[in-house]
């Protein structure tokens, strides 16, 4: 795949008719080629003309939604907090990967361990993120402390000379990043860059949890036998505001089939993509888990492919940070990077009475 440079590509905006505003706001403005640059990208083959369908809301608890080529939707963030944005339909988008380039390093590790962030920080909202995405990729030059400056900023994240986001969470995790970044390997995943008619746009990968489903007149709805939602308490007190299940009671001797679903925002199957399915077996003592990817992609016709898989087994419904419970992928025990591969089994041994699991994975394939 051939590399390029930012100087000669993905560059926005060097005209535009009427004056700058938020990258919230819609335009119709047609803009000249632009000269200004962000950083080296790659380009992805297949996604040079591409249609992108952009929203304001959507499923997700993201900035944006955003889906290519009319397919599934999923969650999008704002990459030039100074530009417009082109909403509804937009043709001929071009898709650039930030996979493997040291440039990016900062941002794609934070979009790597987003979700992790989130289930031990309920109060961590889409604002915080948005905020710590400009300040990571920092081109154009973002300044947390100097947002009061900015004419032009989403009044969804300044508003009435107020920032309606925790500075201070941001300042943290911002710091939590550059730190851990300087002491530690390359990040080998990346996200998607979108230029469009208006600023760039970013998708990540699609998270995706394993569920027991039942087929109740063609429709298939949760086997609430083996699925709960992290919303709900099945532990008194105990419940986490983001979207996947925790499967179980597991009684050894049994041996049983899953689905696993991408982007079910709020545990609605509706909502989500079916890519695959998971096989457990529980038997003396012994926990295997077999991921396998068995859907084609709308977009590449291929089977979808894993990035990262977690599992939790244990005989709670859910791992622990210390002494409080989390649904954190990074916390589940067991985890593996991949090179996007379609099957991946673990075994977990060590076991005894009645278990519960939670089996996670990033997925890729919603992007040519």
């Amino acid at each position: 795949m051939k590399r390029i440079d930012g100087s000669i590509l993905i560059l926005l905006l060097a005209t535009v008719i009427f004056a700058l505003s938020s990258c919230e706001q819609s335009t119709n403005t047609k803009l000249a080629e632009s000269l200004q640059s962000l950083k080296p990208v790659t380009p992805i083959k297949g996604g040079q003309n591409v249609t992108m369908n952009l929203a304001k809301e959507g499923p997700h608890d993201s900035f944006f939604s955003i889906s290519l080529d009319g397919g599934h939707e999923v969650e999008g963030w704002c990459v030039e907090w100074n530009e417009k944005a082109s909403f509804g339909l937009n043709e001929g988008t071009k898709l650039y990967s930030t996979k493997g380039l040291a440039d990016w390093d900062n941002l794609n590790y934070f979009m790597k361990i987003k979700d992790d962030l989130k289930a031990d920080d309920p109060a961590l909202t889409y604002r915080e993120i948005q905020v710590i995405i400009w300040s990571l990729i920092d081109k154009p030059s973002f300044d947390v402390d100097k947002i009061g400056e900015y004419e032009n900023i989403s009044t969804r994240i300044y508003k009435d000379a107020k920032p309606l986001f925790d500075v201070q969470k941001v300042k943290d995790i911002i710091h939590q990043i550059k730190n851990s970044r300087n002491k530690a390997k390359p990040v080998t995943t990346g996200v998607t860059l979108i230029e469009n008619n208006g600023q760039t746009v970013m998708v990540g990968d699609e998270t995706t949890f394993a569920v027991k489903t039942k087929t109740v007149n063609t429709t298939k709805n949760v086997d609430d036998d083996y699925s709960t939602c992290f919303s709900e308490e099945i532990i008194n007190n105990v419940s986490f505001a983001r979207w996947g299940w925790t499967n179980g009671p597991i009684t050894e001797g049994e041996e049983l089939t899953y689905d696993i679903y991408a982007g079910a925002g709020q545990c609605d199957l509706s909502k989500g993509t079916l890519v695959g399915k998971l096989t457990i077996v529980y038997a003396d003592g012994k926990f295997t888990a077999t991921y396998k990817m068995t859907e084609l992609s709308d977009y590449t016709g291929k089977t979808y492919t894993m990035s990262e898989t977690h599992l939790y087994v244990g005989n709670q419904p859910y791992p622990k940070k210390g002494p409080n419970y989390t649904v954190a992928p990074g916390q589940y025990g067991n985890k593996q990077e991949h090179n996007n591969v379609t099957e991946y089994t673990y075994e977990v041994s060590g076991l005894s009475g009645d278990i519960y699991f939670i089996a996670h994975s990033v997925v890729s394939g919603f992007n040519p």
